[in-house]
């Protein structure tokens, strides 16, 4: 049985926005988990700072690039009393490690 070219191409295309469908809904599914972050840093930062994930209170965040992590860690205070604001007591974030 041989499928032509054109029958492979859809069947490829269809396959692509099926996995494209799924990590856009992961993506998301990470931002509402972590919406506490993006509410406090914003869109500019949320963008090239990405929270990993958080144990034990430390909130774990992939930055873009080294600069962008130097800087961040400069702010770490600033950052963590602003995400820290909005969280109950028992959420609240004892640290921030950018990595």
């Amino acid at each position: 049985m041989s499928i032509n070219y054109k029958e492979h191409k859809k069947k490829q295309s269809s396959l692509n926005q099926e996995i494209n469908g799924l990590i856009a809904e992961l993506k998301g599914q990470k931002k509402s988990r972590f919406s506490y972050w993006y509410d406090a840093v914003g869109e500019k930062i949320g963008k090239i700072a990405v929270p990993s994930f958080k144990k034990h209170g430390v909130l774990y965040v992939n930055v873009v690039n080294p600069v962008s992590r130097f800087e961040l860690t400069r702010m770490k205070a600033e950052i963590l009393e602003k995400v820290n604001f909005n969280l109950e007591e028992s959420r609240k974030l004892k640290d921030i490690i950018f990595k």
